[in-house]
């Protein structure tokens, strides 16, 4: 019984790494989307001036 308990603690430990790393990942992905977003937003900026000078 106490080797039960034990494997369940694992497995909750292995959950919970799991779910830290997932949030990680998905700041990590929206930065770079608003990254990219900005370099966007940028270039378009840049060829509307340029069309219109």
């Amino acid at each position: 019984h106490s080797f039960n308990s034990k494997g369940s603690s694992k497995t909750h430990l292995s959950l919970e790494s799991m779910r830290s790393s997932g949030f990680s990942l998905t700041n990590e992905s929206m930065s770079v989307t608003f990254g990219g977003a900005k370099i966007v937003c940028t270039m378009n900026l840049c060829l509307l001036f340029s069309l219109g000078s």
